[in-house]
């Protein structure tokens, strides 16, 4: 029996991230210009805003353009300082074009066909927004490799929805599926909770967000998703 293997999407197969993180830094560079501390800018963005927007946007990009408005309004407030709607607006702007499609990381997609020739695969990925999610996915070609049908869209990632996954895909499977994914938090935590075995891809422009302890060491980790791919083959034999 071939083992189900479940890949998340964003900075795994695509490249994701450094987009965020280069829009992210803009904002505070402008934000300094403007004449705010940048410590306290990333801590009111990233302990304040971002926890207040999340359960409203959820991940992926149309959080981005609100986050940057906010932070810049909550500073204002912070400093006694009356908000200006002309700023205000060139704070969302900042975000601008941030909903493009992610370009495939080099390899992972030849990757993915190889992983799927060989095993079942599934694509696991979260998005409050899973018709915004069905063009990435569709953009990035990832649908001409895994069919619909095995493609899971959820508002979020955690253990209970890692094991509905696994019954949608494959109840009563008597093998330990894997999961393959960038993050400890959304996609390593959840799947050794769940008993399953979890390759993590590293990515060099992490999410604050996605950081979190392991729940335990039992897991592989990957330069890329084309070594993650061969140790999983390697490994289930």
């Amino acid at each position: 029996m071939t083992s189900l293997v479940l890949v998340d999407f964003d900075d795994t197969l695509v490249d994701t991230a450094p987009r965020f993180l280069s829009r992210r830094n803009r904002l505070f560079d402008w934000l300094e210009d403007l004449g705010f501390a940048r410590e306290e800018a990333l801590s009111v963005h990233h302990d304040v805003v971002e926890q207040e927007l999340l359960p409203v946007w959820g991940y992926g990009p149309f959080r981005l353009a609100p986050s940057f408005r906010d932070t810049y309004v909550r500073l204002c407030v912070r400093h006694g300082k009356a908000p200006s709607r002309d700023l205000a607006r060139a704070a969302s702007s900042l975000a601008d074009g941030i909903e493009d499609p992610s370009p495939p990381l080099p390899g992972a997609l030849e990757a993915l066909e190889h992983l799927a020739a060989r095993r079942t695969v599934a694509i696991w990925t979260q998005s409050h927004f899973p018709s915004f999610q069905w063009s990435a996915l569709e953009a990035a070609g990832v649908l001409r490799i895994v069919s619909r049908e095995r493609i899971l869209i959820v508002p979020g990632k955690s253990p209970s929805s890692f094991g509905a996954a696994l019954q949608a895909l494959e109840p009563g499977a008597g093998s330990r599926p894997w999961m393959i994914g960038n993050s400890v938090r959304h996609d390593v935590n959840p799947a050794l909770a769940s008993g399953a075995r979890a390759i993590r891809v590293r990515c060099t422009s992490e999410w604050h967000m996605d950081g979190a302890p392991p729940l335990h060491s039992g897991f592989l980790e990957a330069p890329d998703f084309q070594s993650a791919v061969r140790q999983l083959l390697s490994a289930d034999g």
